[in-house]
């Protein structure tokens, strides 16, 4: 098996050889890297009709989380006014217990709608229907989800691309505005939350009449009209022959990034023809490992990525089959056994320094300069395990710009620079709970969370700290001596 058991100790990210570490994972490389790497949580899992190895794979490879059906709206408000939480509670609760971020999908669909809904003729009445579900089931998790798929699959499959009208009781019943009026209750529900517009075959191409065209104008008509749209969702959903797909999806992420917004690839498969599975060998396996690698290299290579979730972890457990006439397009196999593109993935993410990966969710602290002490800073925000700034309000700008590394000598010693000059040279070991920083006296140290926020604060007393009251987790570790400041992310476990 793949996977590794969950990671031991504490340990600084990006130092010594001394540092021990149980096994590189999809996870663990990710959380170096500033980036989120998820899958979703079948419906077995929420019906407790799931294999044990199932959630100990996923909650020791991945940390980002989304249901599979359990948010639409069916789900969650099955009769008018009648809300049902609990499953998507039980998600919300696991994604705590195992400092995951969670996604919320989706919110306006023309699918999954109840009949109830799809009953409604009337234009007021629906918009008032539409508005009451995103007030109570945003609300309902306030803070703790921290994106939403505001809108899903509104766009036609057309040649020439407009909203869907057939099929969809929101654009038929109401028009084009449901879609405006949905990012402005999502935000005014959860002001933190990060907003998306997500769409399947988005990752075709920019070409004149495409549907990632479209997608490309409306966002920018949001943003001139400030609709608080931050992100956009490729699903992408493809199939082995699609070789091209992942540097369409590059050139997608470029073209949002003129616009402040951030694409996510959100339902990632990539699935071989149905029937097929009996003759694949280990060059068809390999085929598809290296295009799910090259997905993760636009990934990590284009800094206004920030998750990239595939929609299963076992081939065991997937729609492909049943709903989509494909197969075997996941990274693990029936048997729970990790399949070349799992390997691919960990290659790619290896290949991506975390000193070089630049990443939309981003500390509002800066290493290697002289910084304020950050509890004058705004650092609101959602996410209890993302490198976010949500110091921007309305969602008219986003921040992209990486958080640059500390200076590390070859001995994985620290040094302190203003500017470009290193003025002296200080070591942090960190051994158990205890950091010890070597190489200054009278040091203040000081410890954030990924948000920015104080955590932690103390004065080293015979040149240590004792960090045993914080949580596990990510942190930022900020020593000053003097006048001047040093910072290191690191984390406990």
């Amino acid at each position: 098996m793949k996977y590794s058991k969950i990671m031991l100790g504490a340990a600084l990210i990006g130092a010594t050889a001394s540092t021990i570490f149980a096994q590189e994972t999809l996870r663990s490389l990710a959380e170096e890297r500033g980036r989120y790497i998820g899958a979703i949580l079948n419906s077995e899992w929420f019906n407790n009709a799931i294999e044990s190895q199932f959630e100990e794979i996923h909650k020791t490879q991945f940390n980002a989380v989304v249901a599979e059906n359990e948010m639409k709206f069916d789900a969650t408000e099955p009769n008018k006014g009648q809300f049902s939480y609990a499953k998507g509670d039980k998600m919300v609760t696991y994604a705590k217990a195992n400092k995951m971020r969670v996604r919320g999908h989706a919110l306006a669909w023309h699918s999954q709608v109840p009949g109830w809904v799809n009953n409604i003729r009337d234009k007021k009445q629906l918009l008032d229907v539409l508005k009451n579900h995103i007030d109570n089931v945003v609300g309902h998790w306030k803070g703790e989800v921290a994106e939403w798929d505001v809108v899903n699959e509104a766009i036609n499959d057309d040649n020439n691309h407009g909203w869907r009208s057939n099929g969809s009781v929101w654009f038929q019943t109401i028009g084009a505005e449901f879609l405006d009026s949905a990012f402005v209750w999502a935000h005014a529900a959860d002001p933190d939350a990060e907003l998306c517009y997500n769409d399947y075959a988005i990752e075709w191409g920019l070409g004149q009449g495409s549907k990632a065209g479209f997608v490309v104008d409306q966002v920018k008509r949001w943003k001139q009209n400030n609709i608080p749209i931050t992100c956009v969702g490729t699903q992408t959903h493809i199939e082995i022959s699609h070789e091209t797909t992942p540097q369409n999806v590059r050139a997608l992420a470029k073209a949002l990034a003129e616009h402040d917004v951030v694409l996510n690839i959100t339902e990632l498969d990539v699935g071989f023809p149905q029937g097929s599975a009996g003759s694949l060998g280990a060059s068809d396996y390999a085929k598809q490992g290296h295009l799910y690698r090259q997905f993760m290299d636009v990934f990590l290579e284009e800094p206004n990525m920030g998750e990239f979730m595939i929609w299963g972890v076992t081939d065991a457990h997937s729609w492909l089959d049943g709903q989509q006439g494909k197969t075997q397009g996941l990274i693990y196999d029936k048997q729970y056994k990790a399949k070349p593109a799992y390997d691919s993935l960990i290659a790619s993410l290896k290949a991506h320094p975390a000193s070089e990966v630049k990443s939309p969710y981003k500390s509002a602290a800066t290493p290697d300069t002289t910084v304020q002490d950050t509890t004058t800073q705004d650092t609101s925000a959602h996410d209890t395990t993302a490198v976010q700034d949500t110091t921007v309000k309305d969602t008219t700008t986003q921040d992209t710009v990486a958080t640059p590394g500390p200076v590390v000598s070859d001995t994985g010693n620290v040094g302190i620079r203003r500017g470009s000059a290193t003025l002296t040279e200080v070591r942090m070991n960190l051994v158990g709970r205890t950091l010890s920083i070597v190489g200054a006296s009278n040091a203040k140290v000081q410890v954030f969370d990924m948000r920015g926020r104080p955590v932690y604060s103390a004065v080293t007393s015979k040149g240590s700290v004792d960090l045993s009251a914080i949580s596990d987790g990510l942190y930022v570790v900020r020593v000053k001596v003097g006048s001047k400041t040093l910072e290191r992310r690191v984390a406990l476990r």
